[in-house]
Formats: structure tokens, C-alpha cells, sequence
């Protein structure tokens, strides 16, 4: 069965940054971000799936935004370091022959989800490489979480015994239990082992709402309360699975790597041991099997007007 890759670019980043110490290379620049990104994409290197994509967040607003003003406004500006590795991630990225995917408009999330689909739906297995626990509405037999980090999958079963729900009802869980990182309101109080335990009993969020009358305490207080934000939470938390795109998984594959240019940005970075490494090959990736599209270089449209998904140019 063939396989499709979908990297969590933009966790991938923040994981890295904050997994590190703040590194810099010779002229000061800092690398650390850059480092962690590197090493974690070797596992997908090595494994060569048939299908891959890096999807990373475009700048600007999205429909979240539209719906609700105050979406992720908690969170804090970038930080300048990490800022500083944006552009160097995505050259060093596209050199390794990553299709690069940002799509305005929607989130990285919105993308993955929808080529997740859309290769399940081809029978094509899907592995989404990724520390968000948002991605695990999307599990299902066939599409996988792999934490690179941690080196760890997560299928139903896995899903299942974190969160205490299956991936069908991951959504609901989230919208009872709310998202402080993006600021999505959910019932004030409700833990994870509350959500698990209203939906074991209720069934589905709509259940939790049929019922709220019956629930007790504080907390049933603090849930009728939250019931007239449940509907705009609920839709916060969803990820797309349709966002319109012109290119579909089978045109994502590994281009061969710009040997060239992976040498003049690991050297600009110190990354010595990559370089080594990349000197001592005669590629730092075996080019793809016959009959593979070349995989990046496409402007990819989505319907709305004015958003589009481009593969970044390498340098």
C-alpha cells in the first residue's frame, strides 16, 4: 500500500525551538529551531514514504479569525530568534526535496486534514507526524499520529487511552474542555476526565447539552453557563477536511535533494555534522523510484480569492 507523510511543519518548529537550548552559528544567527527540525525529519527521510508534504502556517489570519476575534489573541508574539529560523527552515526544507504547503486563509491543521482524507479515501495509508493533540479527531484505521519526538504512534486504540474518548469524539472532548493555548472557550472547570466522563455517559456532545439540566454541582452550574459559546467552540476545534486544493496526494512526492544548496546552508549554519554527512554521499537522498511526479513547484489555489498554497522556492 502506498503512503503518504503529512509533517506538522509549524509544531515541528515550535517543538524544536523550545526543546533546545538557543544555539547560534558563527555570525550569531540563531540555529537551535533549525537544528531539531533537521534531526527530526531524518526518521521521514529514511523511511521514503511514496507521498510527502512539510505544511506550515501562513502568515495573516484565518477563518477562526473571522469567526471569533479573540482566537489565539492570548497568545504572545513570536519571539525573534525564533522568527530568525522561519525562512532558513523552509530553504533547508525545500532542499531536502520536501513539497513546502502553506495555504492562506486556513491553518496548517485545515491541510493536513483534507490531503489526510482525500488519501484515505484513494486507500492510501496516511501518517501525520505531529505533537498536536487536535490531530487526533483525525484518526482513524489507515491514518496514524507518529510523534517524532517521542517516538511513539498513535492509531483508535492509542487515541483512546490518552484522551479517554475515540477519535470520533476527540472534537467534542475538546470543545467541553476548551484550548487555553488558542484560546477557545470551553466549560469552565471541565478537565479532561470531565469531558471523558460526560461523554461515556451522554454519548456526544449533544448529548452532554440534552442532558446538562441533570448534571450536578458547581461544574453542571459552570456548564449551563458555557452552553450558548458550545456551538462556536465546536467549530473552532474542527478541523477542515475540505479545503478546495487543484493538487492532491499523489502529486506529493520527495524531488531529489539540491545537493548545492543544502551545502551552502549547512555550512552558513554550522550544521557540521550534516555536512559531513552530505560530503560523504553522493546525495543525501536517494532520488525517488520511477514513476513519481516531480512534487513541488505548483501554485496550488484554493477557492476563496486572494488565497492561495505555494510551495516555498528553494534558494
Amino acid at each position: 500500500m502506498a503512503k503518504l507523510t503529512l509533517i506538522d511543519g509549524s509544531s515541528y518548529l515550535y517543538r524544536a525551538f523550545h526543546a533546545l537550548p538557543p544555539l547560534t552559528n558563527a555570525q550569531g544567527e540563531p540555529t537551535g529551531a533549525l537544528f531539531g527540525v533537521v534531526n527530526m525529519l531524518r526518521a521521514t527521510l529514511k523511511a521514503r514514504p511514496d507521498y510527502v508534504a512539510f505544511v506550515s502556517d501562513a502568515s495573516g489570519p484565518t477563518f477562526r479569525n473571522d469567526m471569533y476575534d479573540q482566537y489565539k489573541a492570548n497568545r504572545p508574539p513570536m519571539p525573534d530568534d525564533l522568527r530568525a529560523q522561519v525562512e532558513p527552515m523552509l530553504a533547508i526544507v525545500g532542499a531536502l526535496g520536501f513539497p513546502i504547503l502553506r495555504v492562506s486563509g486556513v491553518e496548517a491543521d485545515d491541510v493536513i486534514g483534507t490531503l489526510a482524507v482525500q488519501a484515505h479515501a484513494q486507500g492510501i495509508e496516511v501518517e501525520i507526524s505531529t505533537g498536536d493533540k487536535d490531530m487526533a479527531q483525525l484518526v482513524r484505521p489507515g491514518i496514524t499520529l507518529v510523534n517524532t519526538m517521542t517516538s511513539t504512534t498513535m492509531d483508535d486504540a492509542g487515541v483512546e487511552a490518552k484522551f479517554g474518548v475515540p477519535p470520533n469524539r476527540i472534537i467534542d472532548f475538546l470543545t467541553l474542555t476548551g484550548d487555553s493555548i488558542d484560546n477557545v472557550p470551553g466549560v469552565h472547570k471541565c478537565g479532561p476526565k470531565t469531558a471523558a466522563k460526560w461523554l461515556a455517559e451522554y454519548d456526544s456532545l449533544d448529548g452532554v447539552i440534552a442532558h446538562a439540566d441533570k448534571i450536578g454541582g458547581k461544574i453542571g452550574e459552570y456548564l449551563r453557563e458555557a452552553l450558548p459559546n458550545l456551538p462556536l467552540s465546536r467549530e473552532l476545534v474542527t478541523i477542515k477536511t475540505d479545503v478546495p486544493l487543484d493538487a492532491g496526494p499523489t502529486e506529493l512526492a520527495l524531488r531529489e535533494a539540491d545537493t548545492a544548496a543544502l551545502r551552502e546552508l549547512y555550512t552558513r549554519y554550522d550544521f557540521k555534522a550534516a555536512l559531513k554527512e552530505l560530503d560523504s554521499t553522493s546525495a543525501p537522498l536517494p532520488p525517488p523510484p520511477s514513476g513519481r511526479g516531480a512534487g513541488g513547484g505548483r501554485v496550488v489555489r484554493s477557492a476563496r480569492p486572494g488565497r492561495t498554497l505555494t510551495p516555498t522556492p528553494l534558494p
